[in-house]
């Protein structure tokens, strides 16, 4: 798990596994992304297993993964929470192949400040394809076979950098 971009702690999403898992857009869900485009992404983490995994007879190897779930944090404390995921620097290319990979790459969201620029349904059988940049250049493109959008709220509790380090 990375949190990339996080200097203060926050508290897990609100909302579990039980909660229903949007796979398809839908008119209300249309209307609740619309209200994302421009938030950037403040802080994420990177799951180092997916629920893709459940599908695979093997474990996959961390330089062979593909798929990966994660958890964006957006401002106005939205969570985007993306399940069997796989990032597209280049929309004409085959999506980033490896953990390390992945982490650097989808670290960037956080790391320059990028902000959701648009979205729409991955293909014919539903899923969502994110576009996040700077202005109009689109630098990462995340498509997600499942997601859901929850709340996040940075932990009061954390003193930052305070004794954490010493001992």
């Amino acid at each position: 798990m990375s949190d990339n971009g996080m200097d203060e702690e926050i508290e897990e999403a609100d909302g579990g596994m039980d909660d229903e898992l949007f796979t398809v857009l839908d008119d209300e869900m249309r209307e609740e992304l619309d209200s994302m485009i421009g938030l950037k992404v403040v802080g994420l983490e990177i799951w180092e297993e997916s629920l893709a995994d459940e599908e695979e007879e093997a474990p996959i190897k961390a330089e062979e993964r593909v798929f990966f779930d994660c958890d964006l944090y957006l401002d106005d404390e939205i969570a985007l929470e993306l399940y069997v995921a796989a990032a597209y620097p280049d929309p004409d290319k085959d999506p980033i192949k490896g953990m390390e990979e992945i982490f650097k790459i989808v670290g960037t969201l956080s790391d320059d400040d990028l902000q959701i620029l648009d979205y729409d349904q991955a293909d014919e059988e539903g899923g969502l394809a994110l576009a996040f940049g700077k202005g109009e250049e689109v630098r990462l493109i995340l498509v997600a076979g499942a997601w859901m959008i929850s709340e996040w709220e940075e932990d009061e509790t954390s003193d930052s950098d305070s004794d954490s380090d010493e001992e």
